[in-house]
């Protein structure tokens, strides 16, 4: 999905793209839209910088029902080695 801001407004906003990506990507977690992973991926950053970031701004994760998925196929794979 692409989205166009006017100049004038983006000129206002004073953040380059990646900043930008990360405040929507924030702006969705904080709002229950996204998940961790998914947020982060938004972001451009992987699961473990996104929640560093977070924890900078002293915003609180959201445990969900699909990050306890990921986390559970993560100790799968990891016990089958």
């Amino acid at each position: 999905m692409n989205i166009q801001i006017d100049e004038d407004t983006a000129g206002s906003l004073n953040l380059t793209e990646d900043q930008l990506r990360f405040e929507l990507a924030v702006g969705l977690f904080v709002d229950n839209k996204l998940s961790l992973g998914r947020a982060a991926r938004v972001a451009g950053m992987d699961s473990i910088q996104f929640q560093r970031e977070l924890a900078a701004r002293r915003i609180p994760l959201h445990y969900g029902v699909e990050e306890f998925r990921q986390d559970l196929r993560t100790i799968e794979s990891l016990s089958a080695h």
